[in-house]
């Protein structure tokens, strides 16, 4: 799969397992009810992600969602 060098991280709910992928940075946590939080957002975050929270250690079950991001800076008024 040509995708792994994005995979950040997933979930697996029934172990309570976070496991980390190449683009994992440190600023990412993941939850168990599928929320991210990326800290320090910069403009490079802005992009589509994708979620898959396995249920089961061996892979089977689970859900998946996508969802873009899109950074949009206020210029500062004088």
């Amino acid at each position: 799969m040509t995708y792994l060098y994005h995979y950040i991280t997933s979930y697996v709910v029934d172990g309570q397992r976070i496991i980390y992928g190449p683009a994992y940075s440190g600023r990412e946590r993941v939850y168990s009810n599928a929320s991210l939080l990326i800290q320090n957002v910069t403009q490079e975050d802005a992009g589509s992600y994708t979620l898959h929270i396995i249920k089961r250690r061996d892979g089977t079950g689970g859900v998946t969602g996508h969802f873009t991001f899109t950074l949009h800076l206020e210029t500062p008024k004088p």
